[in-house]
């Protein structure tokens, strides 16, 4: 039975760990796109980095319900 959890939480791991690095590599591009704009105010930068952190919010809730 110890086996069984463990695997399981391997694979939860690994789940969480692939749903972060598209959410940065997201993220990343993300940025680049904003900072193409050359929006003095980084206004659109504000904008990106709270959608970044509300995906971010889902992803937790979702892995977590």
């Amino acid at each position: 039975m110890q086996g069984h959890s463990g695997q399981s939480d391997d694979v939860k791991m690994a789940a969480n760990l692939r749903r972060a690095i598209e959410l940065t590599e997201f993220g990343l591009l993300l940025r680049g796109a904003v900072l193409q704009q050359n929006e003095p105010q980084g206004d659109a930068m504000v904008k990106v980095m709270r959608g970044i952190r509300r995906a971010k919010e889902r992803a937790w809730r979702k892995n977590h319900s």
